[in-house]
């Protein structure tokens, strides 16, 4: 036993060195970056993979601004001042969602990710947008009864312009980082195939909330009705600014049998 043991320590301590050996290799002939002016910058080992370790002092100034308690508790946006309620929009029009929760504000180095990763295709980003995205997860769905994971899907046109759908790269190791977290498998599944877009829509970008509404409208179909049917489904996407877009998905799938609808977003407006 003591030989094992000795055997075993030879092996984790061998293991730490190659992975050191690795690391300093890596860093001399890939050095880190910063993601978004391209200055080179000096890694701190314990923000690695986060996302303030993709970008310089400079452009990283502004961190990130996490929307946190008190906020409307259908939408999600933060106020300034005072207790959690349901904001006054919500009250007017309510969501078809049941809640929407988000882990930050669309600004500081949240915003600059989300656009150089779905704009400009920087990859890097992908794992620390996902790692904060299912921190958020946790903190607000995680004890909640969710049946269904499903990334919001693009036209097949984006799809083709783009090359990929970012709801999905932010949520597709959902299921391995729950298993790490928790050791044991979640209970609900991930569904990519249930909810389609089938309108190819314009830019919601300068669109009030009433055009924003117009122009998603009927935007989505129903695939699998009995996957769907009596289930509480999580949408995932990227930004919520009005809601429309994912709203509209929601009325789809409450059409068509689905218990509940909420929202898991990564910055709100």
């Amino acid at each position: 036993m003591r030989s094992f043991g000795r055997e075993m320590g030879f092996q984790n301590n061998f293991g730490k060195l190659k992975s050191g050996l690795f690391r300093m290799v890596e860093v001399l002939l890939f050095p880190e970056k910063c993601m978004k002016c391209g200055v080179y910058t000096e890694q701190d080992r314990n923000r690695s993979h986060t996302l303030e370790s993709c970008f310089c002092h400079a452009c990283g100034k502004e961190g990130i601004s996490p929307i946190v308690p008190p906020l409307c508790t259908s939408c999600g946006i933060r106020f300034k001042t005072g207790e959690s309620h349901v904001c006054g929009d919500c009250l007017k029009t309510p969501l078809k969602l049941g809640r929407v929760r988000a882990a930050a504000e669309y600004k500081g180095i949240v915003r600059d990710a989300i656009q150089l990763f779905k704009y400009h295709s920087k990859f890097a980003m992908a794992k620390p947008l996902e790692h904060l995205l299912f921190q958020t997860f946790l903190q607000y769905y995680e004890t909640l009864p969710i049946d269904l994971v499903m990334p919001m899907p693009l036209h097949r046109s984006k799809m083709r312009k783009r090359g990929f759908n970012q709801a999905y790269f932010l949520s597709r190791n959902f299921k391995t980082l729950y298993y790490q977290a928790f050791r044991r498998l979640p209970s609900w599944d991930t569904d990519l195939r249930s909810l389609v877009r089938i309108r190819k829509t314009e830019s919601q970008t300068g669109f009030d909330i009433e055009e924003r509404r117009k122009n998603v409208k009927n935007a989505f179909k129903i695939v699998r009705e009995d996957r769907i049917k009596g289930k509480h489904i999580l949408l995932v996407d990227d930004v919520f600014t009005t809601g429309a877009t994912c709203n509209e998905a929601a009325k789809a799938l409450l059409r068509h049998g689905a218990a509940r609808v909420d929202a898991l977003v990564l910055a709100r407006t």
